[in-house]
């Protein structure tokens, strides 16, 4: 059994239950912070009924519907025939449905149904038939809703049973959808709104369950399809833990080597499971088989010389304990990749994908061997993102690190000839700080970086104050760039770097944040960004802080930091996964929503979210 985690970020999304229980208690009380889209009068219940009529009385008739919706209904009454068709939900008895996944799944979903009180809503888990095994609810019209529309336990929603429906094409897709009013097939759907997300295991890939969201059609549910998903990811982690807790530990162990190293990453797992990052794509079966042998001879930590069909590798052999399993990482023999690039790991801190998404585009550059500028605010971290792993100001530098500022003292020929001296080499080249040098020596940058004489990736920084003012200093070099966002806007970076800084700054004292303390973290605009953080980490370590910290320990600059609502918490983070889930493109996050795209640049506006 092998698995390619070509939804590496998807299975990695990690959610606190009781942020995900918030979101679902209060994603339909938003009121006027969520606006309807702009062509939200193309999808009112009264034209998709008039829609749905005339698809279902002509075959050739569409009119103006979503292309999911519209496949469904093609399924649907290539099935069934026309939704006159069905007048009730099928059954079965309790001894076909599947009493483990209820068990399996039970104390997740109860914790989640737990914020459910006053929101009108039902929480559904059918298996991958469609069949129902259980349901939630906190409150009575939320049981009749369900009751009305027949879904117990026992009930058959699949698409071959009832047609378009949350549950049964989740199942069918693969994928979150949200039927509303009309876009159902049956009739008795006609007022209710329900969004379901497929549960697959994290490792086989098989549809294990569907977990679904219903309520009346009237209810506002913009929020409630990236909503359904966390609780499907969530579901999926408690599957691997309940299922193969020895799975769950070489899977952890992948997850981390494969974030930081840029090489291929294997690893083998009980019962035959295999992980090969996307680098490792280009293995043979029988170089799986080979490092699988001599993976297992070792036992301990080794290093091991192999040859494989692509090439001579170090294998580098991490066991995971208890005997689970183990984690290779290849490193080519030779110390260069083809066009002298280096091929380098890295080990950053960061859980970001903005931050992954940086470190990733840096790699490409430094494989290719060609220039990039890294532009930020300062203290963002770009000399740690350009050296692969985490630069502490005032440490030691490489004699392949050049700072700008030094032709002040040095002067500029001899700066520039340093740097002609460097780029002739075949190791990376960084040069911190170039928003210090005057158009003549970015011109005699310029020429150097397109001299046939360089063979080194040179790499670049820069503080900058917006992307623009990056874009135009790297127009001027003839090289691309990239933007590395403030902390405020990757806060789910603050964490790892704290660890980071403690670890660094101590010699083994435990210092970490409480829940509150991190929440007023969060909240803080950290206008010094990485190196405020360390600075803060530095004060309290100074002042002898040990063991948990809370608000009260943290500066008063840092308290002051609002804490978000649940409410807000519930709608950045809802923000933040449609940005991340559309790359970035402020229109398709607003589709992915159903919000306009003014109500998008007005929220990201509002939470200091830069695409």
């Amino acid at each position: 059994m092998r698995w390619n985690p070509t939804t590496y970020h998807e299975f990695v999304i990690r959610y606190y239950e009781n942020v995900v229980v918030c979101h679902i208690r209060d994603c339909l009380t938003l009121g006027d912070a969520v606006s309807p889209p702009l062509d939200s009068s193309a999808y009112n219940n009264r034209h998709l009924a008039q829609v749905r009529e005339e698809f279902f009385s002509a075959p050739s008739a569409t009119g103006l519907v979503r292309a999911d919706v519209l496949e469904s209904w093609q399924r649907s009454r290539q099935a069934l025939g026309t939704p006159t068709a069905v007048s009730s939900v099928p059954h079965v008895d309790d001894e076909y449905l599947d009493q483990e996944l209820v068990t399996m799944f039970a104390a997740p979903l109860a914790r989640v149904s737990e914020g459910l009180a006053d929101t009108d809503l039902g929480l559904v888990l059918a298996d991958a038939e469609g069949r129902v095994l259980q349901r939630w609810f906190q409150d009575r019209t939320a049981a009749e809703h369900l009751d009305r529309l027949g879904t117990v336990r026992g009930a058959v929603l699949a698409e071959d049973s009832v047609g378009t429906n949350g549950v049964g094409t989740a199942a069918a897709t693969g994928r979150v959808v949200q039927i509303s009013g009309a876009e159902h097939f049956a009739e008795f759907y006609q007022q209710a709104s329900c969004t379901g997300a497929p549960v697959h295991h994290p490792l086989t890939g098989n549809l294990l369950a569907v977990v679904t969201i219903s309520t009346g059609a009237a209810a506002n549910t913009h929020l409630l399809k990236p909503l359904v998903h966390s609780v499907a990811v969530q579901l999926e982690q408690h599957a691997l833990e309940v299922q193969q807790p020895a799975a769950r530990v070489v899977l952890d162990a992948f997850l981390e080597a494969s974030r930081v190293h840029l090489q291929p990453v294997i690893a083998f797992g009980p019962q035959n499971i295999v992980m090969q990052s996307v680098a490792a794509a280009t293995l043979t079966p029988t170089d799986i088989g080979i490092l699988r042998q001599r993976s297992g001879d070792t036992g301990h930590t080794a290093r091991i010389p192999v040859e494989l069909s692509v090439g001579y590798f170090d294998a580098h052999v991490t066991p995971t304990g208890h005997g689970a399993g183990a984690v290779v990482v290849l490193e080519r023999r030779r110390s260069y990749s083809a066009g002298g690039a280096v091929q380098r790991e890295f080990r950053l801190a960061g859980g970001s994908r903005s931050w992954a998404a940086v470190v990733q585009r840096i790699n490409q550059h430094v494989l290719r061997g060609t220039p990039v500028v890294v532009g930020g605010e300062p203290g963002t971290g770009k000399t740690s993102a350009v050296m692969g792993r985490q630069f502490l100001a005032g440490a030691p530098k490489p004699k392949t690190v050049v700072d700008a500022a030094e032709h002040l003292v040095v002067g500029t020929a001899a700066w520039l000839q340093r740097v002609a001296g460097l780029v002739g080499g075949t190791t990376p080249v960084i040069i911190r700080g170039i928003d210090a040098l005057d158009s003549t020596l970015l011109s005699g940058l310029r020429a150097l970086l397109q001299s046939d004489a360089r063979q080194a990736p040179v790499l670049l920084t820069m503080a900058a104050d917006s992307p623009a003012y990056t874009e135009a200093v790297a127009g001027k070099l003839e090289v691309d760039h990239v933007w590395l966002p403030p902390l405020r806007d990757r806060t789910a970076d603050i964490g790892p770097l704290w660890q980071l800084f403690v670890e660094k700054l101590t010699a083994g004292a435990a210092m970490r944040l409480s829940e509150e303390a991190m929440e007023v973290m969060i909240a803080y605009a950290w206008p010094g960004n990485v190196a405020e953080l360390r600075s803060v980490v530095e004060k309290l370590l100074r002042a002898g802080k040990r063991g948990v910290v809370r608000p009260s320990d943290l500066p008063a600059a840092v308290q002051g930091g609002r804490a978000l609502t649940m409410i807000e918490r519930a709608e950045l983070d809802a923000l933040r996964h449609a940005l991340e889930e559309a790359g970035g493109n402020r229109s398709k996050a607003a589709q992915i929503l159903g919000l306009s795209r003014a109500t998008i640049y007005r929220k990201m506006k509002a939470y200091r979210l830069t695409a």
